[in-house]
């Protein structure tokens, strides 16, 4: 099990600006949550809440705050002597999460297939041709927060704040990187997108629905096994690590190098 500190990703620093308008300590919770339920905090690492205060350039408030909720949803285990590591992520958490969200989600494009404006409809064309140039491009980062766009404006068009507060809680229990982690995801999410963007259009709810569930939930499996393998890529090399240090202590003895055996 790791205990170092874990470094900050540019990708996390870079998250931080997206929505000013939100706290700061919600956006430090929404980076750290991500950086858990993603495998680049690998479970097992220690939280230094200083280290994450001075590389991100905030006060030590706003990280303290962020972890203490981390810690009520799960993410992050508080032990003895106040450190703070990463939890175990439990894969079925995963797929009952992506059930959840999937579900709430079906249920706000049944109600904007008859709630949706023609600016909001329009606006969600636009978006979707947007991510589709994003990813040709290659840009990942920006085609998945065009994807949290295209999702944000069909779950406003449902006009239900109950829903959305809802919508709002599951969202935390998965990862959101499919668009930057899964290689194949990209294609597959715009075809989805532009059958949903034809079922709202039709006022067709049902099949709006239908497609929003299947859509969110087939994210599940390829986001698990990429999680998984990231998981054993990472426990093989901080075995490899071990060993090496291991063998590379049986070479001292007292301070004087043993010649190597050939």
């Amino acid at each position: 099990m790791m205990t170092e500190g874990v470094s900050v990703e540019s990708q996390s620093v870079d998250r931080l600006s997206v929505q000013r308008s939100t706290r700061l300590s919600e956006q430090l919770t929404a980076i750290l949550r991500e950086e858990v339920l993603t495998g680049r905090i690998r479970p097992g690492d220690r939280i230094v809440q200083s280290e994450w205060a001075e590389r991100l350039g905030v006060s030590r408030m706003p990280v303290r705050d962020a972890v203490n909720q981390l810690c009520t949803e799960g993410i992050l285990v508080q032990r003895q002597y106040g450190q703070v590591f990463a939890a175990e992520i439990d894969p079925d958490d995963i797929r009952d999460g992506y059930y959840l969200n999937a579900v709430l989600a079906s249920l706000a494009a049944r109600r904007a297939a008859a709630r949706i404006t023609p600016e909001e409809l329009e606006s969600l064309r636009e978006i979707h041709e947007k991510l589709g140039e994003a990813s040709l491009a290659g840009d990942r980062h920006e085609a998945s927060r065009l994807n949290w766009e295209f999702h944000r404006t069909i779950n406003r068009a449902a006009k239900s704040a109950r829903l959305t507060a809802l919508l709002r809680m599951t969202a935390t229990s998965i990862p959101h990187a499919a668009f930057e982690m899964v290689s194949e995801w990209p294609e597959l999410a715009q075809a989805d997108h532009a059958l949903i963007i034809e079922a709202l259009s039709a006022r067709d709810g049902d099949e709006a629905a239908r497609v929003m569930q299947r859509h969110v939930e087939a994210g599940s499996e390829p986001m698990l096994a990429e999680l998984q393998h990231r998981w054993a890529a990472q426990a093989e090399k901080s075995e490899n690590t071990e060993k090496g240090a291991e063998n590379s202590g049986r070479l001292i003895d007292h301070g004087n190098v043993r010649p190597a055996r050939g």
